[in-house]
C-alpha cells in the first residue's frame, strides 16, 4: 500500500490553483493529501488584488494555508514563478517541509527578485508595468508552447494579470540550506528557458534530484502522469 503523503502545489504567475486539476486528481487517487492554494490576486482570488500584493503576500498565502490545514511533512512544489514563493515558504516554516520540488521554476538566492533572473527580451515588459504601476499582462498560451486547442480554451479565459510587485520584491531565503531533499525539474521545450542553464549546476550535486520532462512549460497540462511521477520522486 502506498504511504500517504501531503503535497502542496503552488502555481505560477498569471495562473491559479486550477492549473493543477489533473495532477491533483491523480495524487488524490493514490490516497495522498493534496492541495493547490490560489495566490492572492489571481484565479478565483483575482478580486482581492488592491495594488498592494507582493511576493511576501504570496509567501504568506502558502504559509497560512499549511498552518491552517495543520499540514506537516509536506512535499512543497513550486512551478515557474512559484519557485520564488516556495523558497520564501521554506525560510518561514522549514520544520513543516519534507522536501521541495522546483518544477521548471526559479530557484533564487536570498535577496534576489524574479526580475534578476528575467530573460533580457522579457525584462522590459516588467519594467514598464512597474513604471506605470499596473499589473503585468499574461503571456498568450501559444507563446508558452501550448498548441492543443482544447488546452488553450481551458487556459486563456482563466489567466489573470500579475501584480508587478511580485516580480520585483526580493525573496527572504534561508542563508544556510537545511537538510531537506530538493528536486530540480526542467521542461525541455521551454524556449527560451531561464531554467535549463541551471540544470548542469544542479546535476553535479548528488544531493539534488534532477529530471527533464520532454514537454512545454506547462507539464501538468500536457504530461500529468509524468508530472506526478517527478513530484512523488523516490
Amino acid at each position: 500500500m502506498t504511504q500517504q503523503r501531503s503535497f502542496v502545489l503552488v502555481h505560477g504567475a498569471w495562473y491559479g490553483g486550477w492549473v493543477w486539476r489533473d495532477v491533483l486528481a491523480r495524487l488524490r487517487g493514490r490516497g495522498h493529501v493534496t492541495s493547490a492554494p490560489t495566490l492572492t490576486g489571481l484565479g478565483e482570488r483575482r478580486h482581492l488584488e488592491r495594488g498592494h500584493v507582493d511576493l511576501e503576500t504570496h509567501v504568506e498565502d502558502v504559509v497560512a494555508h499549511i498552518e491552517m490545514e495543520d499540514l506537516r511533512n509536506v512535499t512543497l512544489v513550486g512551478w515557474s514563478y512559484a519557485g520564488m514563493v516556495v523558497t520564501g515558504v521554506l525560510a518561514r516554516i522549514p520544520e513543516r517541509i519534507r522536501d521541495i520540488v522546483y518544477l521548471d521554476a526559479f530557484l533564487p538566492e536570498d535577496g534576489q527578485a524574479l526580475v534578476d533572473y528575467a530573460l533580457p527580451q522579457i525584462r522590459p515588459i516588467y519594467d514598464v508595468a512597474r513604471l506605470n504601476d499596473c499589473p503585468i499582462p499574461p503571456m498568450p498560451a501559444r507563446a508558452l508552447g501550448i498548441t492543443d486547442p482544447k488546452t488553450i480554451a481551458f487556459v486563456e479565459p482563466r489567466l489573470v494579470a500579475q501584480p508587478w510587485q511580485t516580480f520585483f520584491q526580493p525573496v527572504k531565503a534561508l542563508k544556510v540550506c537545511p537538510d531537506i531533499p530538493l528536486a530540480y525539474v526542467v521542461c525541455a521545450q521551454t524556449n527560451p528557458s531561464p531554467f535549463m542553464p541551471r540544470l548542469a549546476e544542479m546535476q553535479v550535486n548528488p544531493a539534488i534530484r534532477t529530471a527533464i520532462l520532454d514537454t512545454h512549460h506547462q507539464p501538468m497540462l500536457s504530461m500529468p502522469d509524468e508530472t506526478v511521477e517527478v513530484i512523488v520522486g523516490g
